[in-house]
């Protein structure tokens, strides 16, 4: 149908793409058989059960792999961080595994002290 209707295309300015009059759509389309009309709505169909079975498919797939190595795997984060495992770090392992970089550190006990510097100033204006 594509081949047929290609000529009969022209280029619109105001939308900035090619168009058909609905004339020319119509005439292609009843050429058709029976036969012909049926396999191509049944082309159709299939085309667009198969676009929405492959996106399905792939996301099935993702999901998958991410509860497998993630979630459920026999190595995945949450087995090996078990409660168990975590109460016994000490806590020099703990603050390497979970604890703030230094900047953070500096940036937080730069806040502290504004903050006590403040309290103290505030104590100071309401005697």
């Amino acid at each position: 149908m594509k081949g047929t209707l290609q000529p009969k295309a022209f280029y619109d300015n105001t939308y900035r793409c090619n168009l058909l009059k609905l004339s020319d759509v119509g005439a292609d389309s009843t050429n058709m058989s029976n036969v012909e009309h049926t396999v191509q709505t049944l082309h159709d169909i299939l085309k667009s059960y198969y676009k929405v079975a492959r996106k399905r498919f792939v996301d099935n797939v993702c999901m998958q792999a991410a509860d497998r190595h993630l979630i459920r795997g026999p190595d995945t984060a949450v087995k090996v961080f078990s409660p168990s495992f975590v109460s016994d770090l000490t806590d020099e392992q703990v603050e390497r595994i979970a604890g703030e970089d230094a900047s953070t550190k500096r940036k937080r006990a730069d806040l502290t002290r504004q903050v006590e510097n403040l309290q103290k100033a505030k104590a100071l204006l309401i005697l």
